[in-house]
């Protein structure tokens, strides 16, 4: 088995179930300053209700004794986000696939045959049109990594003077322009690691 450095070498194909675009719930998003180094599923809600002052600077909020400060972020025109969980790769499931969404992505994944470890499948958990977007002691700011990858769809349609096919699917198919995470983290040993 592989540990998850050696694993970001392999390259891998990423399948996106359309269908769980269309039924994706609401979900209220908040970009943390830190890194959290768990994956497993648990009761997130439970546990993190951030109790959010509204103050002159922006917002505010203490998450472990750090205070944070932050600011909404919406999602750029035209584009869709949502939080995005890789599903397991069981036995079994590469005869169950079913694909729905337009007749060319099935023609797609029709010509290709799937292989366990090279194959992942993601699906939509939930739907945003903003996040609030936090910093360690100051609010993030216009220079946030953040702000010009949201920013970068536009610019780079102005810069080269034509949409980029994918672009343009992507707009089409209303993807996430959220990293894939899982929509619920672990509560039991849990580090926290600010920058």
């Amino acid at each position: 088995m592989k540990n998850p450095e050696e694993a970001g070498d392999d390259k891998q194909r990423i399948h996106l179930r359309p269908g769980s675009l269309r039924g994706a719930a609401p979900a209220k998003l908040h970009l943390l300053p830190c890194d959290v180094l768990v994956s497993r599923p648990a009761p997130v809600e439970r546990f993190f209700t951030p109790a959010v002052r509204h103050g002159a600077d922006g917002l505010q909020v203490s998450f472990r004794g750090r205070g944070l400060r932050g600011e909404d972020v919406a999602v750029p025109p035209g584009f869709a986000g949502f939080v995005m969980v890789t599903e397991e790769m069981g036995e079994g499931l590469i005869g169950k696939l079913n694909f729905s969404g337009d007749a060319e992505d099935k023609a797609d994944e029709a010509q290709e045959p799937l292989e366990r470890d090279f194959d992942r499948f993601i699906g939509a958990t939930g739907s945003f049109s903003h996040f609030t977007l936090w910093g360690l002691e100051t609010v993030p700011g216009p220079d946030a990594k953040v702000h010009r990858a949201l920013g970068w769809p536009s610019l780079a349609a102005a810069s080269l003077g034509v949409k980029c096919r994918h672009l343009e699917s992507i707009r089409r198919s209303r993807l996430s322009i959220a990293r894939s995470c899982p929509s619920t983290m672990s509560s039991d040993r849990v580090r926290i690691y600010w920058p």
